[in-house]
């Protein structure tokens, strides 16, 4: 395959994934942004409305445990978390609660001439303002006389707000007890029904009711043209509006009719009682009666037989009441932030709470919300060309950043949502990943088929890591060629049964090609006993004369070893390598239907020769100058000479590795000094002197090609000099 046509490919495929996840984000933008739509406008809300309260929940509680655990350890951790939303209660807020105490003193239902006398009780105590959160829709019929009572005591007071109520069933609004509405300061309703989250909780409210207006209301109103125009208040609003001597059009006009978000007060340890005496205030375990509230709570019964504690007295006076049920059964509750199930009135404490103290939670504009998603949501598309590593790191950085920055607008009452935009961010980033994980193992799966076999494992290792290292395509690089030949195969083939040949062969061939592979060679083919190897592809290897020079003298040790190890053959093969360095060109190669990943060119083809050429010399290791000036520094060699190959007219230096440097056995030393004598009185002219050397260099080793070819030569030339001989060999055979 050419490298135009690889680089083809593999553009291809890289546009084939580009489109995939361009249809993804495509999808998923649609998804996300219908998903938001429809959570805006659905009342109460969608899936994603769910996901994000969980997410408020956490930025609540993360804060409320914060400060109990820094408690508990006697320290203050909590110094950055604002105190414009975690806080305790505003205790100018009290509930004055019909609870189970009161029920089973003054009996269920709890007579209006009681709700009378407690109105009474808490206009003589200095009230500011007065909420009921009781419905009177139903007249007394065993006791008429108790309804007037009430609604005395109620235009007494002068800062009371009543309520009405809507009848969903019959699209209608229900009435307090005639006299009521009228005595009253303003009438709100209760409902939060407009804003109830799928899971009950109440997080937002309507403070004035968005259909309602006052002035539809059947009811003789006191607060003439003060509620003109106005719709119907919610009871926060109301008894708010009382409270602070606000009037209602100035409240509707600075918070519209779209709903606020409640910005929650925590809850802390609150005694029950504590205007009774100390022995009555224990129970049975001799422990003071008390539990976790938000707010404080007066029981009625307290009120009434005027048991308040100085403290509870003095949060009355000037302080805002609501006045609701708490006893088991007789109240509505939801679930809120803190508490599985909370009673209602304690929504309309915090929310006038929120009104006090200026404080509720501002939303982020939805169209900012929108305009980071959207860009979340492509920002792993932008990412695809980058390392799994870099891209979940920039990810996991925004996402933190994200959180960061919510909590800081969170401390600053600004209400961002946090989930849409993490949810826009981390999905398109997990099928980015998944995918491009996929389409990496597939490539990974594909290197270590198509190279596993040739490549030492710590290349291949390489490649997996960083496909980007591997070329496929027809290059040219300057590169080192390596062949091995198992000299005396075809004899050895005569006198072997064809099962035994072959044990023998994939022996040797294992032992040499593990050695090759120890010095990153890449094994490129095996020809019958051959094997061709190259160094500096598809991997840049700097030293790749080095390696290639290291790994043909370990292979000529690997033989031995082997012909000494496998006693089960009684023929020793030996071996004949050849090497050269030069520009080579590598790359896919061969039919449409049949490639391979080889090396061509005239340096390959020399290393051939040179292979061979180790017959003329009877020697074991040829390297051409162009390896050896660079990686003899790294082994012990001799020169052979200086020959012309077959097909070629430059000649070119030769010699013989005989070991990695400074490993240079003691016969091999004495060997290697008469051999280099030798050939420098050869190259002289001093044949004679130059074959006694050469016979002292073979009685250190008898066996030695070389020294013999030179000795057999200076024996020639001393009697017959060649005239026009210039000291290159010229071969005459492949």
């Amino acid at each position: 395959m050419s490298k135009r046509g690889d680089k083809m490919g593999k553009e291809s495929s890289k546009k084939a994934g580009r489109n995939t996840l361009l249809i993804f984000n495509i999808f998923f933008t649609l998804l996300i942004l219908f998903s938001y739509l429809m959570d805006s406008t659905l009342s109460k809300g969608w899936w994603i409305r769910a996901i994000e309260n969980k997410w408020e929940d956490f930025r609540i509680y993360m804060p409320f445990y914060a400060r109990a655990f820094s408690s508990a350890q006697q320290g203050d951790y909590t110094f950055w978390i604002g105190a414009k939303y975690n806080k305790p209660a505003d205790p100018r807020i009290s509930i004055a609660a019909v609870d189970g105490y009161t029920v089973k003193k003054y009996g269920y239902p709890f007579k209006r001439k009681f709700h009378a006398k407690l109105i009474d009780k808490l206009k003589a105590m200095g009230a500011g303002s007065i909420g009921l959160d009781v419905l009177f829709f139903d007249k007394d019929r065993d006791d008429p006389e108790s309804d007037k009572l009430f609604v005395e005591a109620v235009k007494k007071a002068g800062n009371v707000s009543a309520l009405v109520a809507m009848d969903t069933e019959n699209n209608g609004i229900i009435y307090p007890i005639p006299g009521l509405g009228e005595a009253s300061q303003y009438v709100s309703y209760p409902n939060v029904d407009y804003t109830l989250e799928s899971n009950g909780q109440v997080r937002r409210v309507h403070l004035f009711d968005p259909e309602i207006p006052y002035e539809s209301l059947k009811i003789k109103k006191r607060c003439k043209d003060e509620c003109s125009g106005v719709n119907l208040p919610l009871l926060s609003a109301a008894t708010y509006a009382i409270y602070d001597k606000t009037p209602l059009r100035e409240m509707e006009q600075k918070f519209g009719r779209d709903p606020v978000y409640i910005n929650f007060r925590y809850p802390v340890d609150r005694s029950f009682h504590p205007g009774w005496p100390e022995k009555e205030r224990k129970g049975g375990d001799g422990k003071e009666l008390s539990g976790s509230a938000v707010y404080r709570y007066l029981s009625v019964a307290d009120i009434l037989e005027d048991r308040l504690s100085l403290q509870e007295k003095a949060a009355v006076k000037n302080g805002i009441i609501l006045v609701g049920s708490t006893a088991l059964g007789a109240y509505d509750h939801y679930p809120s932030v803190f508490f599985p199930t909370w009673p209602g009135v304690e929504v309309h404490a915090n929310v006038i709470d929120n009104l006090l103290n200026g404080d509720f939670l501002r939303p982020i504009s939805r169209g900012w919300v929108v305009l980071l998603c959207v860009i979340l949501m492509w920002l792993p598309f932008f990412m695809a060309r980058m390392s799994i590593k870099v891209s979940t790191s920039v990810t996991v950085g925004t996402l933190m950043f994200l959180m960061i920055f919510n909590f800081a607008l969170f401390i600053n009452l600004y209400n961002m949502p946090y989930m849409t935009p993490a949810i826009s961010l981390i999905i398109p980033f997990i099928f980015m990943t998944v995918y491009k994980a996929i389409m990496e193992g597939r490539e990974k799966k594909w290197i270590k088929n198509t190279f596993g076999q040739y490549l030492s494992p710590k290349i291949v290792e390489v490649i997996t890591k960083d496909p980007s290292k591997l070329s496929l395509g027809g290059e040219k690089r300057d590169m080192t060629a390596f062949f091995l030949d198992i000299a005396g195969f075809t004899t050895m083939s005569e006198k072997m049964t064809p099962e035994q040949l072959t044990k023998m062969l994939n022996n040797y061939l294992s032992g040499l090609t593990d050695v090759i592979l120890k010095y990153d060679g890449v094994v490129d083919k095996y020809i019958g006993d051959c094997i061709m190897a190259f160094w500096n592809a598809p991997l840049d290897q700097k030293d790749h004369r080095k390696l290639a020079c290291l790994a043909a003298v370990e292979c000529m040790g690997e033989i031995a070893r082997l012909n000494e190890e496998l006693t089960e053959f009684t023929i020793k093969p030996s071996a004949r390598i050849g090497l050269n360095s030069g520009p080579m060109v590598v790359g896919n190669m061969g039919s449409k239907t049949r490639l391979s990943y080889t090396v061509m060119g005239d340096s390959v083809n020399l290393a051939s020769r040179l292979e061979g050429a180790n017959k003329y010399f009877h020697s074991k290791i040829m390297v051409s100058e162009y390896t050896y000036e660079e990686a003899k520094n790294f082994i012990e060699a001799r020169q052979l000479g200086q020959i012309r190959v077959v097909g070629k007219a430059i000649p070119v230096k030769v010699y013989e590795p005989l070991a990695h440097k400074g490993k240079l056995s003691a016969v091999n030393k004495k060997l290697l000094a008469a051999y280099n004598e030798g050939l420098e009185l050869f190259y002289k002219g001093a044949y004679e002197k130059a074959g006694k050397a050469f016979e002292a260099a073979l009685v250190a080793a008898p066996q030695d090609g070389p020294s013999r070819f030179y000795l057999e030569l200076a024996e020639k030339y001393s009697s017959a000099v060649p005239g026009d001989w210039d000291g290159t060999f010229n071969l005459t055979s492949k």
